[in-house]
Order: C-alpha cells, then sequence, then structure tokens
C-alpha cells in the first residue's frame, strides 16, 4: 500500500518519478481536482487529505482511487498489487486501488478479490441467462407485509443503457424487448420512472413505437420520480438534487410514497438498469412493509447476475438507507421508516394508504 492512516488523515506517497501526479477516484467522481495534487517532497511525491474528504465508496463497497498521470493522461501503473487490495475499474477494464481506513480482515480480501473477478464478466447472449426474468433484471420485491408478486423491479422497458457498448450493443434490443413482455405478462398497472423527467416523457412517449409501456402513459399510468445515482447512494441524507431536472432524496422519497398511495398495484419500479436508483427505492418500500435485513441483501443483489460487466456492493446500498433513515434502520425498519416518514411531514393517512397499496389490502 502507499497510504498510511495517521489519526484522521490519510498520508499518499510515492517513492518513484512520475511527473505531475494526481490522486483521482470516488471521492472527485474520477475527475481530475486541484486539490487531489500530489506535491514533490525531495525524492517523493506526498499528499494528505482528511479522511472525510477521501469517504466515499465506489461500487465495490470500498473507497476506490487511482494515480493519475498528467503527463502520461493515464493512471499510473504500481506493481505488486495484492488481491482485494484492488478491484475492477468498470470503464476501462483496468484495476482501480482500495484505501481501507479499517484493516481489511482475510475473509474480506477474498471476497473483494472474488467480487472483482466476477465484475469483469459479460453475458452477451440470451442463452448465458438462466431466464428472461434474469435477462431483464426482473423480478419481485418481497418480504414484510408486502403481497407476493405485486412489486415489481426491473432494467428500463423502453430506453436503452448500454446502446453503444462493443460487446453488449447486440443483447440490449433483445434486453429492453423482453422488459417490455415481462411487464405486459405481469398486467403492470403503476410505473415509477427514476430516470426520466415528465418533460422527457412528455417528448419522448409520442412518438415511441406502440407498446404496453406507451399505453401506460397513454392512461397516466408512469409516474416520474427522477434522481440521480449520487442522490439515493451519496445524497439521501438532505433534500438536494444533482440536476435541476430532478428530485432530491427527500422530495423523491415524498412523490415515491404520493404515487403508490394514490395508485393501483401491480408496481413496477425502473431506473436506467434498475440497479441503483431502484435498488435503493426498493429496498425502501422493503423497510417501509418489515421486510428484513437479508430478504433487503438477497433481492438488492440479483442484479450481479445481470452480467454487464458491474457489480454492486451491499455496502452501497446499507450506506445510503443508513444516512437517510438512521444506522439502526435494519431493526424495526418499519418503525423506523415510519418516523423518517413524519419528519418528512408526509401524512399519517397517506402512509396508511401507502402500505395498504403494497400490502395488497386497499382501504
Amino acid at each position: 500500500m502507499h497510504y498510511q492512516i495517521q489519526g484522521d488523515q490519510v498520508l499518499f506517497t510515492l517513492s518513484s518519478t512520475y511527473g505531475k501526479l494526481y490522486l483521482k477516484g470516488t471521492f472527485t467522481n474520477w475527475k481530475l481536482d486541484e486539490g487531489f495534487r500530489f506535491e514533490r517532497c525531495g525524492n517523493e511525491y506526498q499528499l494528505k487529505k482528511n479522511v472525510n474528504e477521501v469517504n466515499k465508496i465506489g461500487n465495490s463497497g470500498f473507497i476506490e482511487y487511482v494515480i493519475w498521470s498528467e503527463e502520461a493522461q493515464a493512471a499510473v501503473e504500481i506493481d505488486n498489487v495484492q488481491d482485494g487490495y484492488c478491484f475492477n475499474n468498470q470503464s476501462n477494464g483496468g484495476l482501480n486501488h482500495l484505501l481501507f481506513l479499517e484493516k481489511p480482515s482475510e475473509c474480506q480480501l477474498k471476497e473483494i478479490s472474488e467480487a472483482s473477478k466476477h465484475s469483469f464478466f459479460i453475458k452477451n447472449q440470451k442463452t448465458h441467462f438462466s431466464s428472461d426474468y434474469q435477462l431483464a433484471n426482473f423480478r419481485s420485491v418481497d418480504g414484510g407485509d408486502l403481497k407476493p408478486g405485486w412489486l415489481y423491479r426491473s432494467y428500463h422497458p423502453v430506453t436503452p443503457s448500454r446502446a453503444n457498448h462493443s460487446v453488449l450493443k447486440v443483447i440490449e434490443p433483445v434486453r429492453q424487448a423482453t422488459a417490455m413482455a415481462l411487464t405486459e405478462q405481469h398486467r403492470i398497472s403503476s410505473v415509477i420512472n427514476l430516470s426520466d423527467s415528465e418533460e422527457v416523457l412528455a417528448r419522448s412517449m409520442p412518438s415511441a413505437p406502440e407498446s404496453y409501456y406507451q399505453r401506460c402513459w397513454q392512461k397516466g399510468n408512469v409516474h416520474s420520480v427522477p434522481m440521480a445515482y449520487e442522490t439515493v447512494y451519496f445524497m439521501s441524507d438532505r433534500n438536494e438534487a444533482l440536476n435541476d431536472d430532478e428530485l432530491g432524496f427527500e422530495d423523491g422519497i415524498r412523490r415515491l410514497i404520493a404515487v403508490v398511495a394514490r395508485h393501483s398495484g401491480p408496481y413496477l419500479v425502473h431506473c436506467r438498469l434498475g440497479s441503483d436508483r431502484t435498488g435503493v427505492t426498493c429496498a425502501f418500500l422493503q423497510l417501509l412493509m418489515g421486510a428484513s435485513k437479508q430478504e433487503i441483501a438477497d433481492n438488492y443483489l440479483k442484479t450481479n447476475q445481470l452480467g454487464i460487466g458491474e457489480y454492486r456492493s451491499f455496502r452501497l446500498l446499507e450506506r445510503a438507507l443508513q444516512a437517510a433513515i438512521g444506522k439502526d434502520c435494519f431493526s424495526n425498519g418499519d418503525e423506523k421508516v415510519k418516523a423518517y416518514l413524519k419528519r418528512l411531514n408526509i401524512p399519517e393517512e397517506l402512509m396508511t394508504q401507502a402500505k395498504a397499496n403494497l400490502s395488497g389490502k386497499m382501504c
């Protein structure tokens, strides 16, 4: 490792000569930041940052970073990185370093290594999937008092996410068609769209090919609750939208509860991949309905079977829910969520109706 934890500081040190170097990672949104430039100290390059400035985890569930050379316009390769101390870079197939604020166990390092290897795996043919449900990332969300087969989640049935991907672009239309077919097969009544604003839907849906989804939209049954990846994972403790046409987390939850309370199931929740925004939102509804931590984790982690060369750690979801609801949100989660909704000034009758609708016992 080329860093040391010194109290509430992290000191990065490189002994070789590389030229102008930056620390780039999850904490800079993978962008160059002058505040993360290394300084020359004798024969070494050093950078010291407060722990709070770097404590933002990536898809691995840990802090990820690279040492970036401005001269080479590439990450500096550092030899002899141990298994478990690096993770698949999902944009270029390389490896990111992991920063541990606490020493990882051997078991933890083994799990990270296996997850990283799995993350490289891509499925690009229908025969690679065990079912249409796995192909479309389409599944029922269960647990607690949720009515089985009443709340579903999926990949975006209309808009492709990997249309320009060199390997996945062939399977993408098949995935979209499969998600659409399953939406119709399960007679979805109310769609919660987490990726598209009402304005985007108003522009795109009239000219979209005729489909079950388009008919749902025409009937007013596709409900826009747009939130960003960054918002659900790292801004869930406040009400701040990442982009102008999106909602902050708290406003997103307000609209989510209103939609569920005022419209009937079966429900479908989706974003683009049906992984992150969908994962956090569905987990929130599972908690509201009294699902266990294990039920929530099992549902969330099924996305890793999608085979798109990306991986999601449960630590991401755990951090998001704890930041919003509280550290002990998985203990008596329904009561914790109810208290959270009260803090958002959501009327008691709206909460009651939302829970009744999700249980299939409409008031």
